[in-house]
C-alpha cells in the first residue's frame, strides 16, 4: 500500500482550491484575469473565407503542458476547473469563486506564436465580434480586452479603431514573449496610439509557448523553470523595454497591465533600474521615441513609471511561509496599491481570492485590491 508523504499531501491540498471565504461577499469583487474559451464553430462564423472553410479547428501553435504526470490530473493544464464556452458559464463560474464583475481574457491564448501573421488577425477579429455578438448582451457583469495581433502593428492599431468603442471591451490584450521583439520598442506605437485614443489599457499576458523554443528557455526540462521562472525574466525585459525606451513619456496617459509575470521582483527592479540609469544616461537620446522628440533624458526615474502607468494582476501568488516576509514584500512592492485580484481560472495555478484576507494586509487595501484598484485603472469599469 502506498502512503502519500506529507510532501504529496500538500501538493494535493495546493491543487485543490480551499471554499471561497464568506467574507468576500462583502466587497466589490473584480476578477481581471479569467479565460474564456469559446467554441471553434461560435469563432468560424465571424471568419472570411477561405478561413471559414479550411479552418476546421483551433490552430495548433506548440505543445500545451500535461500537468498528468506531475500532479495526478488530466488535461492540458488549461482546463483543469473547467472551461468556459458562453457568457452563462462564465456567470455561473463568477458566482461560485465570489465575483461580481469579470475581464475576460482570450483562453486560446498563444495566438501570437503561429506564423501565419493574416490568421493570428482573422482569428484576433474573429473573437471581438463573437464577443460584441454572443457575449456581451447578456450580462453586463462581463467585460472583456480586445483581441489583437501586435506582430503586425498597423493590424493592431486597425482592429482596436474597428472595435474600440464597445463600452464593454476595458482594455487591449496581447502577450510577452521571448521569441518576438518586446512591445516596449517603437515600431509597436501604432497600438499604443490607438489604446489611448481610446482610453483602452493595454493588457500584456505570459504567452508564447511559455518561452521554450527561445534561448532563454532552451536548456530547460521542467514546468517550473518553464513558466514559473522564463516568464518572470520575459516579464522584466519587456518592462525595461517600455520604461527606458519612453513609451511613457510619449504617451503619458497610457495604462498597461501585466499578467502572470510575477511581482516580487518589483523593489529590486526599480532600484536597479533606476541606479543603472542614474549611471549612465546618455544613451537614452538614442533610442527612436527620443530622437525623434529630441529629449536627451527620461523626464522620470525608471520607477516613477510604476505609480503612473503600470499595474500587475495578482495571480500567481506566491506566499512566502514566514508571515512576517509576506508584509514585508507587500510593503516593499506596494502590494496595495499595484495589485488587481486575478484569478487565473481555470487553469491549475487558479488563486481563490482567499489570500486577500490575510492580515499582513489591510482593510483599506484589501477592498482596493479586490476591485478598487481595478476600477481605478480601467476607466470604463468606473462607468
Amino acid at each position: 500500500m502506498n502512503v502519500a508523504s506529507p510532501h504529496e499531501r500538500e501538493i494535493a491540498r495546493r491543487i485543490k482550491p480551499d471554499p471561497i471565504d464568506r467574507r468576500a461577499a462583502a466587497y466589490d469583487v473584480i476578477d481581471t484575469d479569467f479565460h474564456f474559451v469559446p467554441d471553434w464553430e461560435a469563432l468560424r462564423r465571424y471568419m472570411p473565407e477561405p478561413f471559414r472553410s479550411e479552418l476546421n479547428r483551433y490552430p495548433l501553435v506548440g505543445s500545451d503542458y500535461s500537468p498528468k504526470y506531475a500532479i495526478g490530473i488530466d488535461g492540458t493544464g488549461q482546463d483543469v476547473l473547467g472551461r468556459a464556452s458562453s457568457a452563462g458559464d462564465v456567470l455561473k463560474v463568477l458566482d461560485e469563486i465570489g465575483v461580481q464583475t469579470v475581464i475576460l481574457s482570450p483562453g486560446f491564448q498563444r495566438p501570437q506564436s503561429m506564423f501565419h501573421q493574416q490568421m493570428v488577425s482573422v482569428l484576433a477579429s474573429a473573437f471581438n465580434d463573437h464577443m460584441i455578438k454572443d457575449v456581451f448582451p447578456l450580462s453586463r457583469r462581463i467585460n472583456a480586452s480586445i483581441m489583437i495581433n501586435h506582430r503586425d502593428p498597423a493590424a493592431g492599431a486597425a482592429e482596436i479603431r474597428r472595435v474600440g468603442d464597445h463600452p464593454q471591451f476595458v482594455g487591449v490584450y496581447t502577450e510577452f514573449g521571448g521569441n518576438y521583439e518586446p512591445i516596449g520598442t517603437a515600431r509597436h506605437d501604432p497600438i499604443f496610439e490607438a489604446a489611448a485614443e481610446r482610453d483602452l489599457a493595454v493588457i500584456l499576458h505570459i504567452g508564447t509557448f511559455w518561452q521554450q523554443f527561445t534561448p532563454l528557455a532552451q536548456g530547460v526540462r521542467t514546468w517550473t523553470e518553464l513558466v514559473g521562472v522564463s516568464s518572470v525574466a520575459t516579464c522584466m525585459a519587456f518592462t525595461g523595454s517600455m520604461i527606458m525606451q519612453g513609451l511613457f513619456d510619449k504617451f503619458p496617459n497610457l495604462k498597461v497591465v501585466l499578467q502572470e509575470g510575477g511581482f516580487w521582483w518589483l523593489c529590486d527592479f526599480m532600484a536597479r533600474t533606476d541606479d543603472y540609469y542614474l549611471n549612465h544616461p546618455g544613451d537614452i537620446q538614442l533610442v527612436e521615441r527620443k530622437i525623434e522628440s529630441g529629449e536627451r533624458f527620461l523626464r522620470k526615474l525608471p520607477s516613477e513609471y510604476f505609480e503612473s502607468n503600470i499595474r500587475f494582476s495578482s495571480q500567481p501568488v506566491c506566499m512566502p511561509r514566514n508571515p512576517r516576509h509576506f508584509k514585508s514584500l507587500m510593503e516593499l512592492c506596494r502590494g496595495e496599491d499595484f495589485l488587481m485580484y486575478s484569478s487565473d481560472w481555470p487553469h491549475a495555478t487558479f488563486d481563490p481570492l482567499n489570500w486577500v484576507f490575510d492580515p499582513a494586509i489591510s482593510e483599506a487595501g484589501r477592498a482596493k485590491i479586490l476591485g478598487g484598484n481595478a476600477r481605478a485603472w480601467y476607466p470604463r469599469l468606473r462607468l
